[in-house]
């Protein structure tokens, strides 16, 4: 009798189920649910380190998004609007140049309007709330995919990833100018985790995100049509109809806003790739707008940070009267040669790739591309996580890109090329989704798991 009691409690300990009345959890499992709370703890400092951010600068970024909304709204040009002493508060921009012919403003009409409940606020609380749809953006995208991870470590390493990342300088940079590539980011996760399954179902909901994408971000129509078209039909129609909404609505507020759009982001191509940057002249700006002192509202506290555009190069090499369009044609070649090599692979790796083209793309447009753009790898993560395999070679430089992220945000380096490491780093983490040879296996646990 005795043995059989002292034999059922062993197997108890080893399950972790209750003895005499008390959880019992075995090494494992203390492990896993110590490894949560480090993590819980550490992602809660990360946002109230965020938070302390926001508090102290300007979200220069964000704010000449919520003027161009504004803008946008009063029926104005918010691509080529100058302030003048006498206009309404909520319309300036300090760092809107006044001798360029283009404001700071390069969100597309569509990314505008969705952000148009925020510019209802005055601009503390707004700064505010844009953190916290930041941090919700993040947080969705680390949802989708801990949703797929094949198991318990997989999930951890997961979170520590994100968690990793809101800690490193593409982060702070972003949270620092109020940037939006969280949002592009997000819903090209929430496109991947749906397009990896076939049910029509889903189909009108991944669809109708594709079109709103494009509207966001007219750029990813490179990548997400050849896809539709050529292995989701079924998202055909509603790709279209999210793509028309997205146009449509900015149209019907202000009939103006896609054309204005259109001919700024043409002027801000020769102002790039020729560095110009004339002088204005003195404005006397209110010292207090909405709130805000105006040393804090063109202050921002991240300052290492380094344009790593292809066209940035070229000037380097002192090529900047090279044409916009050759950059452009050498990414269609890429990408068409990509396509071509892949066409016969798995909608897995498809997917894979596409989530690295959606990084890699912005290298090619004329305009600049900081660290705060590094963002843009999640998508890329975490297509990766849900796989069994991993490849050893995007492993370390998934690593060595968060470490020095991490290193970055506290020694405030003056050398361009030593901030330009993480993102080199996240490009190689890229270019390894798009070589065949480094893919994780067929047959693996993404193709085999349902779309939950």
């Amino acid at each position: 009798m005795e043995r059989g009691q002292l034999a059922r409690s062993v197997r108890a300990l080893r399950l972790g189920r209750q003895v005499t009345g008390s959880p019992i959890l075995p090494p494992s499992a203390l492990g896993r649910r110590a490894a949560w709370i480090l993590l819980a703890v550490l992602a809660l400092n990360s946002l109230r380190l965020d938070w302390e951010l926001v508090s102290r600068t300007g979200s220069i970024d964000f704010r000449n998004r919520i003027t161009g909304v504004r803008l946008l709204f009063a029926g104005e040009d918010a691509y080529h609007y100058k302030w003048l002493p006498g206009a309404p508060e909520g319309w300036c921009d300090v760092y809107a140049n006044r001798a360029l012919p283009v404001t700071k403003t390069t969100a597309t009409p569509a990314m505008l309007v969705l952000g148009a409940p925020l510019a209802l606020f005055p601009y503390p609380v707004a700064q505010r709330l844009w953190l916290l749809l930041e941090w919700g953006f993040l947080a969705g995208i680390w949802w989708l995919w801990w949703r797929r991870s094949p198991g318990p470590v997989m999930r951890i390493g997961w979170t520590a990833v994100v968690v990793g990342f809101s800690y490193s300088l593409a982060w702070r940079h972003h949270v620092d100018r109020g940037q939006a590539y969280i949002v592009l980011a997000f819903f090209i996760s929430l496109w991947l985790y749906l397009s990896q399954a076939r049910p029509t179902a889903k189909a009108t909901l991944s669809g109708a995100i594709a079109g709103l994408l494009i509207g966001l971000r007219p750029p990813l129509l490179l990548l997400l049509a050849p896809f539709i078209w050529m292995r989701r039909p079924e998202q055909r129609k509603s790709a279209g109809i999210g793509l028309a909404a997205a146009v449509l609505l900015p149209f019907l507020l202000n009939g103006g806003s896609w054309s204005q759009y259109a001919q700024a982001m043409g002027q801000w191509s020769t102002v790039y790739r020729h560095n110009e940057n004339p002088s204005a002249g003195p404005l006397p700006y209110p010292a207090v707008m909405e709130g805000l002192k105006l040393e804090q509202l063109s202050r921002y506290d991240v300052p290492q940070y380094a344009d790593s555009s292809i066209h940035r190069l070229l000037r380097a090499c002192g090529l900047a009267t090279v044409p916009a369009a050759v950059p452009l044609t050498a990414l269609l070649i890429a990408l068409g040669f990509w396509l071509r090599t892949t066409g016969a692979a798995s909608d897995r790796m498809m997917l894979l790739g596409l989530a690295a083209w959606s990084f890699l793309i912005d290298f090619f447009l004329p305009a600049y591309r900081n660290p705060y753009n590094d963002v843009m790898i999640l998508g890329a993560l975490g297509c990766l996580v849900v796989e069994p395999h991993l490849p050893r070679l995007t492993l370390a430089l998934t690593a060595f890109a968060l470490g020095l992220g991490w290193i970055l945000v506290s020694i405030h380096p003056d050398a361009l090329w030593i901030i330009h490491l993480p993102t080199l780093a996240w490009t190689g983490v890229a270019l390894t989704c798009l070589n065949p040879r480094f893919a994780p296996p067929a047959g693996s646990l993404q193709d085999k798991t349902p779309c939950r």
